[in-house]
């Protein structure tokens, strides 16, 4: 028995799949092209602020092709002389006591940036002589204050080595300028670690006094 079709469904045999468009007709053509959705696309997309990663790594190649001059080593000296002079300061204060780990850090730290400053001293052509004595062993506060003050003299002599460079028309090769930027970044670290050392022993003796009143 044969299954009747619904009205209004063809049969198989009324569908051509190889009918073309007729005359007249058009077929359907998107709206935007390829290409202008495309640039579209690039223009939405938000620009990122501040520099790209590539910006940086130029930035960064350009620094270190200019390398360290003159007057930066002169400014990088003025800043270290400012921690050393506040390390003075500190060391000054009334009725200092430091402890036996405090002193044992701040002779390591001291010591070390004072070879480091000379060092630097002399890539400058400063005639730095000999360290400073260590004398005074019964009290670490004059033999710290010692340490400094040569410090600050070796400082000194090479600012002064520098600006008579400048004046004669004379310059500090790269090779030593650069040992210079080195040797004075590493001294400030460690003045600075010491000013650190040096401000927790004076909040201890001002949380003694407290106590006490």
């Amino acid at each position: 028995m044969a299954t009747e079709r619904p009205d209004g469904i063809p049969g198989a045999s009324n569908i051509d799949p190889t009918k073309s468009i007729q005359s007249g007709e058009q077929e359907p053509k998107p709206s935007q092209s390829f290409d202008s959705f495309m640039k579209e696309g690039q223009g939405s997309a938000s620009k990122p602020e501040g520099p790209s990663p590539f910006d940086l790594v130029a930035q960064g190649k350009t620094a270190l092709n200019s390398g360290p001059t003159h007057e930066s080593i002169l400014g990088q000296m003025n800043s270290t002389s400012s921690v050393l002079g506040d390390l003075q300061t500190q060391l000054n204060k009334k009725n200092l006591n430091l402890r036996q780990s405090q002193k044992y850090l701040l002779r390591n730290k001291l010591t070390s940036a004072n070879q480091n400053i000379r060092s630097a001293a002399q890539k400058t052509g400063v005639d730095v002589g000999k360290p400073p004595a260590q004398l005074n062993r019964n009290n670490p506060v004059i033999k710290f204050l010692g340490i400094l003050s040569d410090s600050q003299d070796q400082l000194k002599n090479a600012q002064l080595r520098i600006q008579q460079m400048n004046a004669d028309g004379e310059s500090v090769s790269p090779g030593n300028l650069l040992a210079v930027q080195v040797k004075l970044a590493k001294a400030q670290q460690e003045l600075e670690y010491s000013s650190i050392l040096l401000s927790a022993a004076v909040s201890d003796i001002k949380t003694l006094f407290n106590i006490q009143l």
